[in-house]
């Protein structure tokens, strides 16, 4: 316990908290997770690694209350519950302990993300052709 308290607080370089709980990276990279989840397996009252994420390169991290998105390498990630497409795993997946691709946005890189309440935001590095084509080749959703 002491060890990772330590190796939490030498070198952050990414924090963020709420309702459902408190995330950081550190500048090596290891995701650390803690408080109270919704998650339980992420519960805790001090920072333990969250180990699914070694080796990714994370951009940014943002807990919601019922779920969590993690933008890493050319991915984005999720975890928790939903009632509205929260997850990104589509309509099927109500609930996810583990973290889950969203597939639907594979391949982009996403610089920042946002968990709310009913909703996730995904903000795409959209500074390559490519990039530009994949996203405009996605479903709109009008409803």
């Amino acid at each position: 316990k002491q060890w990772y308290q330590r190796r939490v607080r030498e070198c952050i370089r990414i924090a963020e908290c709420s309702m459902g709980g408190c995330f950081a990276v550190n500048n090596i990279g290891t995701v650390f997770c803690w408080g109270q989840n919704q998650i339980p397996r992420l519960e805790c009252p001090y920072p333990i690694p969250l180990e699914d994420m070694y080796g990714w390169d994370v951009h940014d991290i943002a807990p919601g209350r019922m779920h969590h998105v993690i933008a890493a390498d050319k991915s984005s990630i999720s975890m928790g519950r939903q009632t509205k497409g929260e997850l990104g795993m589509g309509p099927n997946v109500k609930s996810s302990s583990q973290l889950g691709k969203m597939n639907s946005v594979e391949g982009i890189p996403m610089i920042k993300c946002a968990a709310g309440m009913g909703h996730t935001l995904l903000l795409a590095d959209d500074s390559s052709e490519d990039v530009r084509k994949t996203i405009e080749g996605l479903d709109v959703n009008d409803d």
